[in-house]
Parts: structure tokens; sequence; C-alpha cells
């Protein structure tokens, strides 16, 4: 799994049933979760403040009383400042509502730090979205820019395994989505390297699923994906998630409640592939604008304010990095000089920063990084340092 152990954004967590355990890293205080039951029994409107997640137990919610629930519920999710992630938790014979857009329905035994970690999985991916689109308005595209081949494709579910159940994920999945069968993990990964698939269902005996999700995991290019493992026993759920499972399904579902499941990780999965596939294009459209003398200081300074005014509605700072050489104590004689410099300090950069982070060569200012957090700063000043202590330039 693309395993993240940090949030992105902190703050309350709304909660209804299961309240997310707390990492020990300082976290937001328990004193300002938010118990959804509550707030719905008393009519109340929900706090200003964006939450870190949030989290329904379905099993917390009876009959009538569920629907009226999410009613009272989603209108105010949409009205937030910003898309937050949102989990039902589950079992295999639960009634799900219809017309839910979940992050992620996910097994209700999910153990609390796999929650936790998909938590940080999800708030990670909703900046790589945002990011993406913001490039994609701002920049622009390559003309003819094609895609590799894990990101290309129509929406498509692969599953792997010789359960002889793949009939019944055929008739589970959306009519538009295309349903390809592997035997193991290796034919698997050979698929996925030729085309994209939103989601992986592994439908397999305990031991033989543990080895595909790791076979699966282990490529950098997958570690992402949703992966729902298949489990006849309930001892086993827990270490499938903590193996690399996004999900765990357990014995019969209901065929609504498994569709639901199935195309709430596909529609993940699909948004991440696609928000990959734009990141992926502006990496190469950015470097082909160093051989233009770099970005314009218009595009970037356009690219500044509208990722500033997003990252200020999760409460996070955008952080600008001018990586002009004399601020690493280097001179240069002449401008052939300052142009092998300018690389090797956007090269450091390029290979020490995440893909949502901006790398790039700007027209009268040099090299900048444009980080969302703090932390990569101090990250990228000591690789930068490290590299130039050991570098003859």
């Amino acid at each position: 799994m693309d395993v993240e152990t940090s949030l992105s954004w902190r703050g309350p967590y709304w909660y209804a049933g299961r309240r997310p355990r707390r990492s020990s890293n300082g976290d937001a205080p328990e004193d300002l979760d938010v118990s959804l039951v509550s707030m719905f029994d008393r009519g109340s409107k929900l706090p200003t403040a964006l939450p870190a997640a949030i989290v329904v137990d379905i099993i917390s919610l009876e009959g009538e009383r569920r629907d009226d629930f999410f009613s009272w519920l989603l209108p105010q999710i949409k009205n937030l400042a910003s898309e937050v992630p949102f989990y039902i938790l589950t079992g295999s014979d639960d009634i799900l509502p219809t017309g839910l857009q979940p992050t992620a329905i996910i097994d209700r035994i999910v153990p609390d730090e796999v929650l936790l970690m998909l938590i940080c999985i999800h708030q990670r991916a909703l900046l790589r979205s945002d990011e993406a689109q913001l490039r994609r308005r701002i920049f622009g595209r390559i003309p003819g820019f094609g895609t590799a081949p894990h990101h290309s494709g129509t929406s498509s579910l692969l599953v792997v395994g010789l359960s002889g159940r793949f009939l019944e994920w055929q008739d589970a999945s959306e009519e538009k989505v295309e349903v390809v069968g592997a035997f193991d993990g290796s034919m698997a990964v050979e698929f996925m390297s030729k085309r994209a698939f939103d989601a992986v269902v592994i439908d397999a005996p305990f031991d033989d699923a543990v080895d595909y999700m790791q076979q699966i995991r282990r490529d950098a290019r997958f570690a992402g994906l949703p992966v729902l493992a298949v489990c006849e026993r309930e001892e086993d759920i827990a270490h499938l998630f903590r193996n690399g499972a996004s999900d765990v399904l357990v014995g019969e579902n209901r065929k609504e409640t498994l569709s639901h499941r199935l195309n709430s990780a596909m529609r993940f999965g699909k948004r991440r592939r696609l928000a990959d596939r734009v990141l992926a294009e502006s990496h190469v459209w950015l470097r082909q604008r160093i051989n233009q003398g770099g970005l314009g200081v218009e595009e970037y300074t356009r690219y500044l304010e509208a990722c500033s005014n997003g990252l200020a509605a999760r409460g996070l700072d955008l952080w600008e990095m001018r990586l002009q050489p004399e601020n690493f104590g280097i001179t240069a004689s002449s401008s052939e000089e300052l142009e092998d410099i300018n690389t090797t300090l956007l090269s450091i950069a390029d290979a020490t920063s995440r893909d949502e982070d901006l790398v790039c060569l700007v027209k009268d200012f040099g090299p900048v990084a444009v980080l969302k957090n703090e932390a990569g700063t101090t990250r990228l000043q000591k690789r930068i340092n490290s590299i130039l202590t050991h570098t003859v330039l």
C-alpha cells in the first residue's frame, strides 16, 4: 500500500459509531471530535472547522433513521470549504443507502492503525487531485502527449485468483467497467504494467492472497491502487488489512453491498490514476520549459496564488524555496556555469520532492520548489547541502 504515516492536515474527526484513534505525534485533541449521532439527535449544525476525516459505521444507524441521518449529513459535507476523506464502515450483511459517494467503504473490523493510515493516504490523494486540476487549468497540456501504459485505458477491474467467482465480480461491477482475470500475482503485475486498472480484487486463499498483495504493493506504480481481498474467516481480516488490503470482503456479501464497495474503490482508483497521469504530463511540460528559459513569471504567480488559496482552506501553508546558487554558498563565474548549477539544483529538488510539489525554473527567479508542508523544506535543504558537500560543480 502507498504507506502514509502522518496527516496532511489535522482537525477533528466527525464520527458515528467508530471513533478513529489518534496518532501520538501532536494530532488534534480528542475533545474537538464531533459525535455525528449526538449532533443529529439535537438537530444541530456541524462546526465549521474542517475535519481530518468523516467516519460513519452504518451499524450505528437503523431503518428510517439512517435515511434521515444522511439527508441531514450530506448537505453539510457538501458545504465544507474543501473535500475531506469520508468513510462508511460496514459488514457483509449491511444494507447501504443509495446515492452515497464516500471516499471508501471498508469492513468495520479494520484495525485502528490501518484506518489512520488510510486517512493519511486519502488526504494526500485529495491534495494530489487538487494539484493535478490546478496544473491542468494553469499550465495546459502537451499536444500529442501520450501516457504510460499503467495510466491508459478505460475503467477496469482486475480479479486475481482461481476461486471460480469471476462471473460474480462481473455481475457486481458497473456495466461500463471491464473485468479482467489473472491467475496469480505475477500475471496480475504483468497485466497492470500494460494497461490501467482502477482497482484489484484478490480472490484467493489467505496465504496466496498475502503473497499476491505483496507482489502488487512492491511495485511503486501500483502502491496507491485500491486492493480488495476476499476473506473466508473473520480471524484473517486484520492480517489482510495489515498486509496491504484497502478493504476486506468477508464471506458472502449482498450483491448490492458488494457493488457499492467495488464501485467506491474504483472511483477512488480512477481519480488517483487520472491525477497521476496529469502530474506526469505536467512534470514533462515543466522540464520542457527549461529549454525556453523557464516558466513565465505571470503563470508562476497565478499558480502560487491559486495553490495558496486551496491549501488555506485546509489550514495549510504553501512553502516556496528559491534555489538560487547564492543561497547555498555557490558562486557562478559564467552563464554556462550558472546553467549547470541550476540544472543540478533542479535535479536534486526533483528527486527529493513529491510529485505534487512544484519544481521548476522560473524566468527572472531561477530554480524554485513549491512544497506543501514545512517538513519538505527541511528535507530538501538537507538533501541539497549533503549532495553539494560531496559534489564538485
